[in-house]
């Protein structure tokens, strides 16, 4: 085995390196380009999603306010079978909510509001076609109804039959 050019025999050296043969380079850590460059992939990848976050958030509120309302209108026909009294529900398309009311007593049984800040749902439309149901304890309403919800594009119907049959389209 003869020497290098250098005067080592190219073996490993055990010993310590000196911080004078450190070059700049060799310092650990990012440049401000490459930390420039990283922010501006995820400000472009933030672009792409946030519409279609937006949308999925539209149409999460408004599957779960329809199945609210589906419950409440299921609600309304055994509420009225268990008490054996009329139950009457009345809507307000301008504040998006509505109201059972016990139709002998007059006595507000529940109100369910599906708008402004403080609602989860923050739907945009809530229209009944008929703006009072009544639901007799036979098991009958009144007049079939047909419930109309939106936020936004997004938008789900719920249909009410006479017979109490209540489902979602």
């Amino acid at each position: 085995m003869g020497l290098k050019p250098d005067g080592s025999d190219g073996g490993f050296s055990m010993a310590p390196s000196s911080s004078k043969n450190a070059t700049p380079r060799g310092l650990k850590g990012f440049s401000i380009f490459e930390i420039a460059i990283v922010l501006v992939i995820i400000g472009i990848l933030a672009a792409m999603t946030g519409p279609a976050m937006s949308r999925i958030v539209r149409h999460q509120r408004v599957n779960r306010a329809a199945m609210i309302i589906v419950s409440d209108m299921q609600n309304a026909f055994a509420v009225a079978a268990r008490q054996r009294l009329p139950v009457r529900i009345q809507a307000d398309a301008s504040t998006r909510s509505y109201q059972f009311v016990d139709r002998k007593t007059g006595t507000v049984l529940r109100i369910r509001a599906f708008y402004g800040d403080t609602s989860e749902y923050r739907l945009s439309s809530l229209v009944f076609s008929s703006p009072t149901l009544d639901v007799f304890p036979n098991g009958v309403s009144s007049v079939p109804d047909t419930i109309n919800l939106a936020n936004g594009d997004y938008s789900k119907q719920i249909t009410v039959s006479t017979a109490g049959f209540v489902r979602v389209k």
